[in-house]
């Protein structure tokens, strides 16, 4: 039983260190303004998954195209090794955790945070 609880906690450590790295990633000037627009385009908390990855493939395909405006040429990602899907991951997890802090936000301004509307008459 102790084996089975120090490997579930291994894996935790582990996911929260995925998370972290990716919140380090998208805590940046080109990953926060994908993940307000994220956050703005979303409509529900039901979407926080699609929404997310939706981001994250935005940055990956930033972070490909960025050298070529930069006059460099272009060159794809090592899509087949583990370190691009651990990095895929990582934001994943950082812009998931992003968005749903911006949107919450959203929420709470716009006076859904709770699934009722404010009606103004």
């Amino acid at each position: 039983m102790e084996n089975l609880l120090d490997q579930i906690g291994q894996f935790l450590n582990g996911l929260f260190g995925l998370a972290s790295a990716g919140f380090d990633g998208v805590n940046q000037v080109m990953g926060l303004i994908i993940a307000v627009i994220a956050a703005l385009m979303m409509v529900d908390w039901r979407s926080l998954g699609s929404t997310a990855l939706g981001a994250t493939l935005v940055h990956l395909i930033v972070l490909a195209v960025l050298p070529v405006l930069n006059g460099g040429d272009f060159a794809l990602p090592a899509i087949l090794t583990a370190g691009f899907w651990l990095t895929g991951l990582a934001l994943f997890l950082g812009y998931a955790i992003v968005i749903a802090v911006f949107f919450f936000i959203k929420t709470l301004l716009t006076g859904t945070a709770f699934g009722r509307r404010r009606v103004l008459h």
